[in-house]
């Protein structure tokens, strides 16, 4: 158990990277080669969902099959039910049930997608973890996976008996980064053991130093962030970034802590026009009070976690993450 007192860790080393992994550079090629290969006119929503299927397969690998199992479920939610995934590793060392958010933009992730990165983190956390499919865009504009997200981690703190664990924490990747830290704000007066986000999407500020050197390269760019935005806050009548920039929902750095944030570990990778605004998001938390782990991948592009399987070095820093975790917990 650490103490109380607010801590903030390699902030001074946070500035540099190094040479993109050259596996993980590969596999990003290829990913965006089945993109590429699409004409622009049909490059629709549900083609990019498949597409993110189909670049899944890169990702998988042959090695390192986790023993965790994971059965379906239906979270039922006034008006609604979102599909759900419970990964049980085979040795579980922590009373603590981890809430997890998918990433893909609030537009193209689902269960599946991240099927095998999951396996990986429960089985390595040695906790069960709960993940869930919220409301995506287009179809449902925000603030519905925002509400999914809230909704869900009130649902799962009540029911924590039912799974056998007695702590909640959040988790995330990417835009399911964004509505873990969404969701802990909201409930700020729910007590979480932790959260754990990787490279989550805070802010919309696209002038910044990682999206001006980096927005262009591999993996994530500045034009797809701005289309995921476009999606997300409706894409039929955009309101002025001006205004959406303002609410603290749709941009976590707008956020006032009343209470002392979770511990958090945040896991950015330099290679990554999120990088710059993951950096401020763990700088907010430790202004207000909550110890703060920031992890930097300084060889990675955004999307390492799912790498985790098939690259050694996109391993390396999911373990990294999670062994900080472990230890903020």
């Amino acid at each position: 158990m650490t103490s109380l007192l607010p801590t903030y860790v390699n902030l001074a080393g946070l500035s540099h990277g190094a040479e993109l992994n050259p596996q993980s550079a590969e596999l990003l090629r290829q990913t965006a080669s089945l993109t590429a290969a699409v004409p622009a006119e049909e490059l629709t929503v549900a083609r990019r969902r498949r597409l993110m299927h189909e670049a899944q397969a890169l990702l998988v690998g042959t090695e390192l099959k986790p023993l965790v199992s994971s059965v379906d479920e239906l979270i039922h939610l006034p008006g609604r039910s979102l599909p759900a995934r419970l990964y049980t590793p085979d040795h579980i060392g922590s009373d603590v049930l981890v809430l997890y958010f998918h990433g893909g933009g609030w537009v193209i992730g689902d269960l599946d997608t991240h099927h095998a990165s999951l396996q990986f983190l429960a089985q390595h956390l040695g906790m069960k973890l709960l993940s869930v499919q919220y409301r995506k865009a287009p179809e449902h504009v925000f603030p519905a996976a925002c509400d999914d997200a809230e909704a869900v981690l009130a649902w799962a703190h009540a029911r924590l008996a039912s799974w056998g664990c007695k702590r909640l924490a959040v988790s995330g990747d990417s835009a399911g980064g964004h509505l873990a830290a969404v969701a802990m704000h909201t409930h700020a007066a729910i007590p979480l053991a932790g959260a754990l986000l990787f490279y989550p999407v805070t802010d919309m500020q696209f002038a910044n130093r990682s999206y001006t050197e980096r927005g262009a390269g591999a993996g994530l760019t500045r034009d797809g962030m701005v289309w995921f935005w476009g999606q997300f806050l409706n894409p039929q009548q955009p309101p002025s970034l001006l205004r959406a920039n303002e609410d603290h929902r749709i941009v976590p750095m707008r956020q006032v802590w009343l209470q002392r944030p979770p511990n958090t570990v945040i896991a950015a990778a330099w290679h990554d026009p999120l990088y710059d605004e993951a950096v401020s998001y763990a700088q907010l938390l430790s202004a207000a009070g909550a110890q703060v782990i920031m992890q930097s991948a300084p060889d990675m592009a955004h999307g390492y976690l799912r790498q985790s399987i098939a690259v050694p070095a996109a391993r390396v820093h999911v373990l990294a993450a999670v062994h900080a975790f472990l230890a903020l917990i």
